[in-house]
């Protein structure tokens, strides 16, 4: 449901229940939050939450959406070319929405009932990558596939294991200094995999 074409009521609802909703994710497991949790946290009722959401898992679907939106809404917003160059832009941002909305991503990642969700953010960042890597021979394509999965998977876990507390004491801006870093490198090596070496 297109939240574009609804009054400012249905908006409103729709906001408070994803707010209530990831509230409760930073209280208890998604797996034990219920309809009536997020109608009582959001001070609405049980009928207001089925007129926007068909149980918690397409309220949870909306909210991962909302997220992979936003993350997929900088990637666009960022400099075009130059990402092997200087990956930094990109993933500052990325990170610092990461490090603002830390307990809501930490708990999307650490579900195993949303697996699809950082699937699905994963292949959006692995064809925003793709798309930024020139190529012009098969050669050149298969070698792109395989540099942009590195990348996007090797990024991708490295803010997982972030979000889940896998290197205490690390700040967000440090974990993107080494990623950049370690992009740039990983760049360098693509001319090296166009001429076949």
């Amino acid at each position: 449901m297109a939240e574009k074409g609804m009054n400012r009521n249905a908006q409103r609802s729709r906001r408070l229940l994803k707010e209530a909703f990831m509230e409760l994710l930073a209280e208890k497991p998604y797996e034990s939050i219920t309809v009536s949790d997020v109608a009582r946290k959001a001070d609405l009722n049980r009928g207001t939450f089925y007129a926007h959401f068909d149980n918690v898992d397409d309220l949870m679907r909306s909210v991962m959406a909302d997220t992979a939106d936003t993350i997929s809404e900088f990637l666009s917003q960022a400099v075009e070319s130059g990402f092997l160059e200087d990956p930094l832009p990109v993933l500052t941002q990325v990170g610092e929405y990461l490090d603002q909305n830390r307990e809501l991503t930490r708990k999307l990642v650490e579900s195993r009932s949303i697996e699809s969700f950082v699937f699905a953010l994963e292949s959006r960042f692995r064809e925003w990558v793709q798309q930024r890597i020139p190529v012009n021979t098969q050669q050149e394509k298969k070698a792109c596939a395989m540099l942009t999965d590195y990348i996007a998977g090797g990024v991708l876990q490295t803010y997982r294991s972030w979000l889940v507390g896998d290197y205490p004491g690390v700040e967000i801006a440090e974990v993107n200094k080494y990623l950049s870093e370690f992009v740039r490198t990983t760049g360098k090596v693509l001319p090296e995999l166009r001429e076949g070496k």
